[in-house]
């Protein structure tokens, strides 16, 4: 019966992630002429071309690898702390990425998107040192938890400090950064990303026996043959590297790492790596791309909602509802 449910499930996952994916190619604010094209032999035209191949398609593409990447992070994050609260931006990373953005924005300096980007990059990457110098000093998950907690207060705290003395031009570049997006990356950023991403799904399905036995408790692990050091550093990494280039990509997404572990764990009742991994992968792409239909506009709104709102509105209840799930189970 389980292994007939997880077919099902992974045939509407992949069925759904297809749909959604020429959905997003179809439907725009720009009507494109399909009928003719598949239809009637109507050659496409260079405008037309240049959206789908320019906008759209690097758009969805850049959705399903951040939802996806995003979404690993979660599960290998919440299997390694064993805290059903942990997410992609626990580290720290996400608001050394923000800081970055912060002190090119908010102080004027000029360059458009690639110099965001390429502030986001750094300041994530200057995040992911000092959590790699924290992980290598102490050996605790929790260290590294407590750590990564107080390095967001921190960071949060200056970037309030810079946000207070910006002008409002700045400023309101600053928040249209934070409300996130997936559709301001080109063709090469959408290959960059998601060869990323792919990299990550990976090497946590190399890790899918490591992990299964973190599950049963570190020093469990340890007598099955998991490595400690090597295993911490690995997550760390992977970890820090998906978070840090999809928010200097996206801006600092929400709740797709926190949300959809619970989710996929909910729905397929495994707790097998082997399961979880991809199955969180296609959730995750699958939750960012319905989430990017509210952002585009959608049953006859004229302007759509940032992403950050649309995945917090649809997230939020979702882990009410895990909870509230696993609270009346174990009653």
């Amino acid at each position: 019966m389980d292994s007939r449910i997880n077919g099902m499930i992974w045939l509407g996952s992949i069925t759904l992630l297809v749909l959604l994916v020429l959905s997003h190619l179809v439907w725009g604010t720009v009507p494109l002429p399909w009928r003719s094209w598949l239809f009637e032999g109507v050659p496409m035209e260079s405008m037309h071309l240049l959206i789908l191949e320019d906008v759209r398609m690097p758009r969805a593409a850049i959705a399903v690898a951040a939802g996806a990447g995003l979404s690993l992070c979660g599960l290998l994050l919440q299997t390694w702390f064993g805290n059903p609260l942990a997410g992609p931006s626990v580290l720290g990373v996400s608001s050394g990425a923000g800081m970055g953005v912060a002190l090119i924005v908010l102080a004027g300096v000029a360059g458009g998107w690639m110099a965001t980007t390429a502030a986001a990059v750094l300041g994530s990457g200057v995040a992911l040192v000092l959590v790699l110098f924290v992980a290598n000093r102490f050996r605790g998950a929790a260290s590294l938890l407590i750590f990564g907690l107080m390095l967001n207060y921190v960071l949060g705290a200056l970037i309030t400090v810079l946000q207070a003395e910006a002008d409002q031009a700045a400023l309101q570049q600053f928040v249209f950064w934070g409300m996130g997006t997936f559709g301001q990356g080109s063709v090469e950023t959408a290959w960059a990303l998601g060869l990323l991403t792919c990299g990550a799904a990976l090497g946590a399905w190399l890790m899918r026996k490591n992990l299964d036995a973190w599950t049963l408790g570190s020093l469990t692990a340890r007598s099955m043959g998991v490595n400690e050091r090597s295993f911490r550093w690995a997550i760390v990494w992977m970890s820090g590297l998906l978070t840090g280039g999809i928010t200097a990509v996206c801006g600092p997404v929400a709740f797709l790492g926190l949300a959809t572990p619970h989710l996929v764990r909910l729905l397929t009742r495994e707790r097998r790596h082997a399961v979880l991994i991809p199955l969180t992968a296609i959730a995750g792409a699958n939750l960012a791309l319905l989430a990017d239909w509210g952002v585009k506009g959608m049953l006859g709104m004229e302007h759509g909602w940032p992403l950050n709102a649309v995945l917090s509105l649809i997230g939020g209840p979702m882990v009410v509802w895990v909870l509230v799930t696993k609270t009346r189970s174990s009653a």
